[in-house]
Order: C-alpha cells, then structure tokens, then sequence
C-alpha cells in the first residue's frame, strides 16, 4: 500500500509540473507577430520578415534618411524580442533536462529511499518555481513593461527587463512584486535592462 501512495504522490507531482509548464507556454508572450511598425515614409523594396528583422533595398533604390533611424529601432526591438525568445528557450531545455535527470532516479530500482525522496521534492520545487516565474512575469508585464524574463533558483531571483530606462519607482515595484509572489529577500534580488 505504502508503493501505491509513493507513485500517487509521483504521478500528481509529474502532472502538476506538466501543467505549470503549459501554463508558461500558455502565458508567455515569445509569440513572434509581424506588424508594421515604420510610418508611410518606409522604403520600397525593405520587407519586415516574421523573425522581426530587415532585408536591405537593392542597390540603386533610393534611400531615405528619415526612415534610417525608424529602421535600427526597429532592428534593436527585434534583437531585444529575439534575447527574450531565446532565454526563454534556454530556460526550458534546462528545466527539461532537470526533470529527465530527476525521472530517471525516481524509476531507477537502484535509488535508494533518500534519493528518491529528494528527487520528489526537486522536481516539487522545480514545480513551484515555474509557476512563480510565470507569474512574476505576467505582473511586471501588467505594470507596462513590453517584456520580461524571470529566472529562480537557489533563494535569488534575475530579471531582465525590456525597457528604455528604469526609474527607481519601476525597479522598487518590479521588487515587490518578486517579493510578493516568490518570498525572496530584496538584496536577492538583481534587475537587468534590456534596451
């Protein structure tokens, strides 16, 4: 009876990081669109692609030197939108492989009962910590923030935030709202911009 509850509490444990998971991927805005962002001064022969970045006019297609400057914002905004896809990415291989290691010592027979009972609460923690994330996320996002990526582990928590300039304002809201959500100290705290 004793094995019966243990898988239980496994398969409730496996489902419930299954669903935080999902849910991150449900909420997160990595989705990339493709919307028209230069004025109708843009140049003929530059298309915008779904990746956000630009294609350059054929030689001997007029230029324009008021679009110039919309151009590299536009390709700054699709670099900062292509290091939050890719952190977000990153994150999850590293979740997913977290979790692969943390499978194969619960199904091993040779685990003992001590390793298989940290294994659990790991893979519990790891549970939290996406659903934490996602959370904080969608918050900062809420504040008016275009992006955001959040990243716990060990007690600490980093964000990067997409935004021109960070007033002290912002990053004592951006604070509470980790402290809210996750627990952790402010001094655990650190802050990045992504400009």
């Amino acid at each position: 009876m004793n094995l019966g509850k243990r898988q239980l509490v496994l398969a409730t444990l496996v489902v419930a990081l299954g669903a935080a998971v999902y849910l991150n991927w449900q909420f997160s805005d990595d989705r990339l669109l493709v919307t028209d962002t230069l004025s109708s001064e843009k140049e003929l022969g530059t298309a915008q692609l779904v990746s956000g970045s630009l294609t350059q006019p054929e030689e001997g297609a007029e230029t324009s030197a008021a679009a110039e400057p919309e151009q590299a914002a536009v390709a700054a905004n699709a670099e900062v939108s292509a290091y939050f896809t890719e952190a977000r990415l990153s994150r999850q291989k590293a979740r997913d492989s977290a979790v692969e290691l943390l499978e194969e010592v619960l199904e091993s027979v040779e685990s003992d009962e001590e390793a298989r009972k940290e294994a659990l609460e790991k893979a519990a923690a790891l549970a939290e910590n996406v659903v934490q994330e996602s959370n904080i996320e969608n918050l900062i996002k809420a504040k008016g923030f275009s992006d955001c990526v959040v990243f716990l582990e060990n007690g600490e928590c980093s964000v990067v935030v997409q935004t021109d300039g960070l007033l002290p304002n912002e990053a004592i809201a951006i604070k509470d709202i980790i402290g809210g959500q996750s627990g952790v100290a402010y001094d655990k705290i650190k802050i990045v911009e992504a400009k």
